[in-house]
């Protein structure tokens, strides 16, 4: 990106405040893709319902706050949740705790990988 005075660099910077939600939001779906497909990988596999029931909801932007969630059950598999808390279960395929423990285990990355995702110049045009 290159710059010609104050009144560009200005115009440049409202852009980047303009399009940083989305920007973000977009990137944290991203990130939230790769996520789904590990806790997918770790998800039991009985009939395969309930590993193919995972999905990431779209970027949700209200003020300062942007999310994305990734869902898994649903009436596709209304068991997900008993499935996922059951530490005394001998799953053959899988674990219990199949999201969250692919979520704890990312989180200390997730702010660098989220920064390496998001494109300056594509807010700045």
């Amino acid at each position: 990106m290159s710059l010609k005075g104050g009144a560009e660099l200005r115009r440049k910077l409202q852009q980047i405040a303009k399009e940083a939600p989305k920007e973000l939001g977009r990137a944290l779906f991203q990130e939230a893709q790769i996520e789904r497909t590990e806790s997918m990988r770790r998800t039991p596999v009985d009939t395969g319902a309930l590993r193919a029931s995972h999905e990431v909801t779209p970027p949700k932007i209200e003020g300062r706050d942007i999310s994305v969630s990734i869902v898994v059950g649903g009436p596709a598999a209304p068991y997900a949740v008993p499935v996922h808390e059951d530490l005394e279960a001998n799953h053959p395929v899988g674990q219990a705790k199949f999201l969250e423990s692919t979520i704890r285990e990312s989180a200390p990355h997730m702010g660098r990988r989220l920064a390496n995702r998001v494109d300056l110049n594509r807010m700045a045009k």
